[in-house]
């Protein structure tokens, strides 16, 4: 099993990203009829498990094999 070698500041950025795009569009109202601000609760559930899910996915494209191999 080969593992990624990730790189830590670029997850932080994708996560940092993904955090404030959601922050906008929940406060602009865009994800719901009914803009009530800010919920910091999911933004923390996200902050936290993106992270995860997305060395999860490069683990399982580091571990794929090609076509073209």
């Amino acid at each position: 099993m080969r593992l990624p070698s990730p790189s830590l500041s670029e997850y932080a950025l994708n996560t940092a990203f993904v955090v404030l795009t959601l922050a906008v569009l929940q406060y602009t109202g865009w994800l719901s009829n009914d803009p009530t601000g800010l919920d910091p609760m999911s933004l923390l559930i996200v902050a936290v498990t993106f992270p995860a899910f997305s060395y999860l996915i490069a683990l399982v494209g580091a571990n794929v094999r090609s076509n073209a191999e």
